[in-house]
């Protein structure tokens, strides 16, 4: 626990975020309850000619900043540097992200390219500004010229991605937040599920009929959790209710190997899926048992190459940085057999510990076995990505993620994933149907994005259907 403590609240979401970014997971309290000890009190005392910043502890620093807190435009750099120095001093140790804590690094690039920097102006202004180290920068802004060249074409108003969400798993992995449903518990309410989720496609269809869709992305939860039957029927239905004449790219995140058969890839393949992904997060088996996946390597193995024999030839594989019990050499692992397994593209996630996921809970558990040499990791995926010919081309970061790292998308050429990369960047309309999707909708002239959520439980999205009609209908009138 650590205590901050705040004359003013007009950044407290800075000052948490950077807090976390130095002890991701540790809860940060603004008053002391029972008779628990913080590990530190961070202070923060604002007035409008000075602000002092304050670690107190048995160790005790300060950091002071001039001019008014009230100038939002000069102050929150100075109070974000400030604050990172003031954490890197008391942590021993430096981030190598510097003081960025976003979402989005490659914005700052993007808009460096854009507005006529070079590639190493675009670098040199992250490391300047910011404190992010040469190689970090160095991948965010390859990351942004590749997605400035890859949304060239795209009308940012009248282009749009549909995401169908599918909330089904085999079980529920230790780490995982997103709204997902044991299919094992749920597989009688999955027909009903899907009929719903068509009506909620009809409406979508009507309404952008307009526009162009230019990428479908079937998400969960693990999509091939249902039948093959209901999976043609969802296919199906979005071939006959969208215009696809114009799509660029269709994905289906088969995801889990343990959810793979035969049947439900050729379902995929006849309906001219594009991208698929088979995701092993980790190729030990003693880790797939400690994260709550019901499958093994092998599995994993037989699934990719069903693929191929299938006939897919746009394969990603999804991998996890930094589970629990891992190091170097588990990681090493993981990359000899997917490098032999050769797939198209692959995704690296660093952990990231977040509050609805059952790790979180688990916490006190797996503290000391999560490892944290995780950024070494991310540079092996590296060198083992460009041996497989891929280059980065999409980036983010979530809250949380251990040593404030990254998750990092490498692809070869023509097989990058259009949809990760506009929904991360925001420049058009993403309109996400099913329990727990968010829909994102774009207004430029206003640079602003408005969401609009469905209900997360399968049971109210099933029975308060109308109102998910009613939340898009008031955002789209």
């Amino acid at each position: 626990m650590i205590l901050l403590e705040q004359n003013s609240q007009e950044y407290n979401n800075d000052l948490r975020a950077m807090i976390m970014a130095f002890f991701p997971g540790v809860k940060i309290v603004e008053k002391l309850e029972g008779e628990e000890m913080p590990k530190f009190i961070f202070v923060a005392r604002y007035d409008e000619s000075e602000t002092s910043l304050a670690i107190l502890d048995d160790y005790s620093d300060m950091e002071t900043i001039e001019g008014s807190y009230l100038d939002k435009s000069e102050f929150r750099n100075k109070l974000k540097l400030a604050s990172y120095h003031l954490l890197c001093r008391y942590a021993d140790r430096t981030l190598p992200w510097g003081d960025l804590t976003g979402v989005r690094p490659t914005k700052i690039a993007m808009a460096k390219l854009q507005n006529g920097a070079s590639f190493d102006e675009a670098v040199d202004n992250y490391v300047k500004v910011y404190e992010v180290s040469d190689k970090k920068a160095q991948l965010a802004t390859k990351v942004a010229e590749k997605e400035l060249s890859l949304i060239s074409d795209i009308d940012v108003d009248n282009d749009y991605c549909l995401y169908v969400g599918i909330p089904f798993c085999p079980t529920r992995c230790l780490y995982c937040s997103f709204t997902s449903y044991p299919i094992a518990q749920y597989e009688k309410k999955a027909a009903e599920y899907i009929k719903t989720l068509k009506k909620e496609l009809d409406y979508i269809a009507e309404v952008y009929k307009g526009k162009r869709l230019v990428s479908v992305y079937i998400g969960g939860g693990t999509p091939t959790s249902i039948s093959h039957e209901l999976l043609d029927e969802l296919l199906t239905h979005i071939d006959s209710t969208f215009d696809l004449s114009q799509c660029k790219e269709f994905t289906v995140e088969a995801g889990r190997p343990d959810s793979i058969t035969k049947d439900k890839l050729m379902v995929m393949k006849n309906h001219n899926i594009t991208r698929i992904s088979i995701n092993p997060q980790t190729m030990n088996d003693e880790t797939l048992k400690v994260i709550g996946r019901a499958h093994t390597v092998e599995q994993t193995v037989e699934a990719f190459k069903l693929a191929r024999e299938c006939g897919f030839d746009n394969i990603n594989m999804d991998l996890i940085a930094g589970l629990p019990g891992e190091d170097i050499k588990s990681m090493e692992n993981t990359l000899a057999q997917v490098k032999e397994l050769s797939p198209e593209s692959i995704t690296v996630h660093s952990l990231a510990i977040k509050r609805a996921a059952n790790l979180k809970q688990q916490l006190g558990e797996y503290a000391e076995e999560i490892h944290q040499d995780v950024d070494e990791m991310l540079n092996k995926v590296s060198d083992v990505a460009a041996e497989l010919g891929m280059e980065p081309y999409y980036l983010y970061r979530q809250k949380n993620i251990g040593g404030n790292l990254e998750n990092v998308g490498y692809s070869k050429a023509g097989l990058e994933c259009l949809y990760n990369i506009l929904i991360m960047e925001e420049i058009t309309d993403i309109i996400a149907a099913g329990a727990g999707a968010s829909t994102k909708v774009t207004y430029h002239a206003e640079n602003r994005v408005e969401r609009v959520e469905n209900c997360k439980s399968v049971d109210d999205y099933i029975s308060r259907f109308d109102e998910m009609i009613l939340r898009k209908k008031k955002e789209f009138d």
